[in-house]
């Protein structure tokens, strides 16, 4: 007892000495059993079957791009009457029409009702033969284009004028079968009294404004028409199966078909 009350110290040291040693012998195997078990993770973790990623949901993306494609349209104008407050026009007789779209009035409610050929006529009227030796052939040229469409003279083979002249004279010269007259505009003409000449230069037209049961028959080209709505035409060109307009404010052209119904 008295050895273990002096060297107690020492004893106690043997023994954490020995523990440490033995502490120290286990280490390598501690550490080999641990890389060993650090290897099977990683060849778990390397080796197991890769579990493929869920799609994501585009379904709302693809939802906003097809709205894109398709964006709503406002109709700011059209029949709706938000933007739009309907305007009435009253007739001469009193009476209230709506305008539901603009077209009861003005050019867009002008109908060409049809059109009507103007000819140019060139034909011999009579033979002058008081004078045997300067026989004259009374020549008429009608143009129903003009305001004064009927003009008449009286020529003699070859004579020039700002009218027309006589070119030459088929048949006997008291009683031609035929005379070959000559347009101021170089044209010739071969004309006789059983049959003159004829051939169309232009058309007139008839028009009818049926808001204020207006109508004008024969209309020609450059007549000025009564104010349609707020706007005064002018006839600009016919031609058969149509007539443009042209407004006195902007010089815009509208071309009316003939027989179409107003839209």
């Amino acid at each position: 007892m008295e050895f273990l009350k002096k060297h107690y110290e020492k004893l106690i040291l043997s023994v954490v000495l020995l523990g440490l040693a033995g502490a120290v012998a286990a280490l390598p195997m501690k550490v080999g059993q641990e890389k060993e078990k650090e290897e099977a993770r990683k060849q778990a973790l390397i080796g197991a079957p890769v579990k493929p990623y869920p799609p994501v949901d585009l379904s709302t993306n693809k939802a906003v791009l097809e709205k894109v494609k398709n964006p709503i349209r406002f109709e700011i104008s059209g029949k709706h009457n938000l933007f739009n407050p309907v305007p009435w026009e009253k007739r001469p007789n009193g009476e209230l029409v709506k305008l539901k779209t603009g077209n009861e009035t003005g050019i867009a409610a002008l109908k060409v009702a049809q059109t009507h050929p103007l000819q140019m006529i060139v034909k011999l009227d009579d033979i002058i033969t008081s004078d045997t030796n300067n026989i004259k052939y009374t020549v008429t040229v009608i143009r129903e284009t003009d305001k004064n469409p009927k003009n008449s003279r009286a020529l003699a083979r070859g004579a020039a004028s700002s009218f027309g002249s006589i070119k030459d004279v088929q048949g006997p010269p008291d009683n031609p079968t035929a005379l070959i007259f000559m347009l101021p505009d170089g044209e010739e003409v071969k004309i006789s009294k059983e049959k003159p000449f004829t051939k169309i230069i232009g058309y007139s037209a008839d028009l009818t404004y049926p808001l204020t049961n207006w109508a004008r028959k024969d209309a020609r080209v450059n007549d000025v028409l009564p104010p349609l709505g707020n706007e005064v035409y002018k006839i600009v060109a016919i031609d058969k199966d149509k007539v443009i307009f042209s407004a006195n404010s902007n010089k815009k052209q509208t071309t009316k078909n003939v027989g179409e119904d107003p839209k």
